[in-house]
């Protein structure tokens, strides 16, 4: 059985048991050996997903955003171990001892994420202006000093494509047409905007109870973080560019496979499989779900776009790098229930919260669930004293305790 059957044979077990919408494509020695799309791109208008259709990749845009600052480099224009202040001369505030380095390697301590603001008011439909975000994070205490400690940090991504603007003098949008996705035939690819009338451009899902529900929120003011569109078609050219040398050089590409801390590079985890060097990335928010890996020696690349933001992406890709390597790999299938006393759950029920993000953990006689965000209902089921399992999506959670003896579910603490 060649790789394509074998590839398609897991992916049609698996749909049969959980849903899934999106697109899965595999590369093998810049041929592509698997290429198929499953599910809606729009559910209210029976709109299928096609090879053409256009997803929100999220923070797979941080990639191409650090490959803009590296072209920048190439020509002398910057640097990376420059000071950030170099740019923001209007921005005392900002330590200057933070490189354009730290900004991309996660390394600068700046505050983090969204939890100076409602996350749904950042991600809704309202775009931000560079100055309204800047007075949302500038004056907020640093988490660390610089190259001191690393945290995923959504303003240093933004402040990466503000630096851009500056450098060029071409808005973060015309410098990515102008010099990636132009010179590269990406021709469906861009910067989104909710305003703008954007063909075959598929729609975001989420879940709550047993039903499928639309996502409410928007990466447009992620801007250089996480706002870029792109098809399946348009990266298999971006990943040909990761090695052809079409865009920067072999050295620069080097560099920005190179980890640093937390085994980041320059928007790349880099990490080893099986003793085969990987480099990877997620993307994705409440109505998409992304993985993207590339084990560089081999060759291979394989990526899922899903638009069910609840789609297990990761796993998925992991058993298909699988099949392409001849490693055993999990079939598809659904956990057993397991029997489990109330008391012990009752234990868990609360309220969990982490950097503005909360759920709380419920149960109603039998039916066990947890709320996210006071919006969207997830019903679970026990498959151990620990471990819990969604009722129809391929979702595991586990109840633990971190290393100060405290309470977490699903990455997050329980406060009460």
């Amino acid at each position: 059985m060649n790789t394509y059957f074998k590839i398609n044979q897991y992916l049609d077990e698996y749909t049969s048991l959980w849903p899934f919408s999106g697109a899965v494509l595999v590369i093998n020695n810049e041929q592509v050996v698997f290429n198929k799309t499953y599910g809606m791109a729009s559910i209210e208008h029976s709109v299928p997903i096609t090879t053409k259709t256009k997803f929100k990749i999220a923070s797979l845009t941080k990639q191409i955003t650090c490959m803009g600052i590296m072209i920048l480099q190439e020509r002398g224009l910057l640097k990376v171990n420059d000071s950030i202040r170099k740019f923001f001369p209007d921005y005392p505030e900002l330590n200057e001892r933070i490189t354009i380095h730290n900004l991309m390697t996660h390394t600068s301590g700046l505050f983090n994420d969204f939890s100076v603001v409602d996350p749904y008011l950042m991600l809704g439909k309202r775009l931000f202006t560079h100055q309204e975000v800047f007075d949302l994070y500038k004056d907020l205490p640093q988490e660390f000093e610089p190259g001191e400690g690393w945290s995923y940090c959504y303003f240093g991504y933004y402040l990466l494509g503000v630096i851009i603007e500056r450098v060029s003098g071409k808005t973060y949008a015309e410098f990515l047409k102008e010099n990636i996705f132009e010179p590269l035939g990406m021709n469906n690819t861009g910067l989104d905007d909710y305003i703008e009338i954007l063909p075959n451009k598929a729609n975001g899902y989420y879940a709550s109870g047993e039903r499928l529900v639309c996502c409410e929120i928007d990466t447009m003011s992620a801007f250089s973080a996480g706002a870029i569109y792109s098809t399946v078609e348009d990266m298999i050219l971006w990943d040909q560019a990761l090695y052809n040398n079409k865009l920067v050089s072999q050295n620069t590409l080097n560099e920005i496979f190179t980890p640093f801390r937390n085994n980041y590079g320059y928007g790349w985890f880099i990490d080893e499989v099986t003793n085969r060097r990987r480099v990877r990335h997620s993307g994705g928010g409440n109505g998409f779900s992304h993985q993207y890996h590339r084990y560089i020696d081999e060759r291979v690349s394989i990526l899922v776009l899903s638009n069910y933001g609840f789609s297990n992406s990761f796993d998925i890709n992991e058993n298909i790098a699988k099949i392409i390597f001849n490693e055993k790999y999990s079939s598809p299938s659904k956990p057993r229930k397991s029997e489990l006393d109330m008391k012990v759950y009752d234990t868990y029920t609360g309220v969990y919260q982490e950097e503005g993000f909360k759920l709380e953990v419920k149960r109603d006689n039998e039916l066990l669930y947890f709320v996210q965000e006071n919006k969207w209902v997830m019903p679970i089921y026990p498959i151990s004293a620990d471990k819990f399992h969604h009722t129809w999506i391929d979702r595991e959670y586990v109840f633990e305790k971190d290393d100060k003896g405290q309470l977490c579910f699903d990455g997050l603490k329980k406060v009460y």
